[in-house]
């Protein structure tokens, strides 16, 4: 089972982050397209946040999952660590 899980966890995070590549890859072609030069600026500012917020938060994501799937219990300083004696 853990390791159906691991696979999941691999595919899942190359689907995020692929699929935030090709978020940033569109929304960096509409701001090119856009005229005014204030507006494009910002329009770029909101691109790189966007990025640094999807593709941050998809490492995040795939390594809080895996530290869940494989943790164990030998580690109590870390929160949140599934418990075997509930």
């Amino acid at each position: 089972m853990r390791r159906l899980l691991a696979v999941i966890v691999l595919v899942l995070g190359a689907v995020l982050t692929l699929a935030s590549i090709f978020l940033l890859l569109y929304l960096t072609m509409q701001s090119e397209i856009i005229e005014n030069a204030l507006t494009r600026n910002l329009a770029m500012l909101g691109t790189l946040v966007a990025g640094v917020l999807l593709l941050m938060g998809s490492v995040y994501l795939c390594t809080r999952i895996s530290v869940l799937l494989f943790s164990t219990n030998d580690h109590p300083e870390i929160p949140g660590l599934r418990s075997d004696d509930h």
